[in-house]
């Protein structure tokens, strides 16, 4: 008996190192070029393959049968819910939402996210649908002035807050929120959905917090996790110290002004953590880190030398924000050194300049929607993105499995 039970321990411990064989990928952590090969051949939706440099498994989550134009939002809007078992998406110009396994890493079937309707009707706006930060069922969006939580479960919307005569009839638009789901931040557009203003407001008082309106060419607000500071983005460049950036405490009212030039060195495409902001410096190839307290004081997290060939974007989604994600594209013809061209990676956020280098994403950015605009999951063990793949006529979602690092 004994044996027995020895043989069938020992056909467990197998399977077990097996499947941690697979879920462990040796990271490439170099700082070698490495050319964007040709792209691998697709599968079908659903369907997974492995990238060629790295090494790292991704899944196709769209195909033809979804429709040309398919796509995730942004590198700072959550693609999941709360615990990786909810994703949403446009695909065939609709919202979809599906339904994923994250240990098995497959989908499990897909439906319209806004199968149901709010009372009085409209559809909500799909591109800043917020997944709450504590309940995997429940996502929030808006219809007008009015925020909504809304269960995906059962397709019930519970009203949060009518913002009419609050503000002037309009729309809301480009929303955030707190990480405790208790602070929201958005843009404020007019019946022409013009960007007239921005807000924020804080649930549990029923205090709006500030309110001002929008200078021309004005750009977006986005809060930290911690719901305490906002990063005010004023859509203005240049010398002479124009001010690109403002962060406001919205405890205090304090803000401090941030010139897109010296001295500061204003973020530009950025995300936030726990009173942090993570930053491209608009006008050096390198990422910077500030702490939100004392925005006027950086530390340099990455940089890619003399290369100005490329944008990139940033995702500080995950809990873990010892590591920011960056996917790095190709945006016009000037000299390229090569280094982590065309990449999705993360970079340690202590500035060691330690890397994890994830994948190409092949896309040909001719155009904003195709660009990767990566985002990583709340427990950092996912990415998605958008790729034209090769420069195709057609965009897709993809989903890249993060290996586990290879010790602590």
């Amino acid at each position: 008996m004994w044996l027995k039970r020895l043989a069938v321990t020992g056909v467990l411990l197998a399977l077990a190192a097996a499947v941690a064989a697979q879920e462990t990928t040796t990271v490439i952590t170099d700082r070698t070029v490495y050319p964007v090969p040709e792209p691998p051949e697709l599968p079908k939706a659903g369907e997974t393959f492995v990238d060629p440099t790295f090494g790292t498994t991704l899944m196709r989550v769209t195909d033809e049968g979804d429709g040309k134009q398919c796509q995730h939002v942004y590198s700072y809007y959550h693609t999941f819910n709360r615990d990786s078992t909810r994703f949403h998406i446009q695909s065939g110009g609709k919202a979809m939402l599906y339904r994923f396994d994250p240990q098995a890493f497959r989908v499990l079937g897909k439906a319209p996210l806004f199968a149901a309707r709010p009372p009085g009707g409209g559809e909500p706006r799909w591109d800043d649908t917020l997944w709450s930060a504590t309940d995997p069922d429940v996502a929030y969006c808006h219809t007008g002035l009015k925020l909504w939580e809304f269960n995906v479960a059962t397709g019930k919307y519970t009203l949060i807050r009518d913002f009419a005569g609050t503000f002037e009839p309009g729309y809301i638009w480009q929303m955030s929120k707190s990480l405790d789901d208790g602070t929201f931040a958005f843009s404020l557009q007019d019946p022409k959905w013009h960007v007239v203003g921005f807000a924020a407001w804080k649930r549990d008082t029923d205090k709006v917090l500030i309110h001002e309106k929008a200078n021309p060419g004005f750009d977006e607000v986005q809060l930290d996790k911690t719901g305490r500071y906002l990063v005010i983005k004023t859509g203005r460049q240049g010398r002479n110290k124009v001010i690109r950036v403002r962060v406001a405490d919205l405890d205090t009212g304090k803000t401090w002004d941030l010139t897109d030039y010296e001295p500061d060195w204003a973020p530009g495409h950025s995300d936030n953590g726990h009173g942090t902001v993570v930053g491209m410096d608009a006008h050096t190839p390198r990422v910077t880190l500030r702490k939100l307290s004392d925005p006027h004081t950086f530390t340099t997290v990455l940089k890619w030398g003399d290369d100005w060939s490329q944008g990139r974007h940033l995702s500080m989604l995950a809990d873990d924000e010892g590591w920011v994600l960056i996917s790095a594209y190709t945006g016009n013809k000037l000299k390229s050194n090569g280094l982590f061209r065309d990449e999705i990676m993360q970079a340690a956020t202590d500035g060691s300049a330690r890397v994890r280098r994830l994948c190409h994403h092949h896309s040909v950015v001719r155009e904003y929607w195709e660009s990767p605009r990566a985002n990583i999951s709340r427990d950092g063990r996912f990415v998605c993105f958008t790729s034209n793949w090769g420069g195709s006529d057609r965009r897709d979602v993809f989903i890249l499995k993060v290996p586990k690092p290879d010790r602590p």
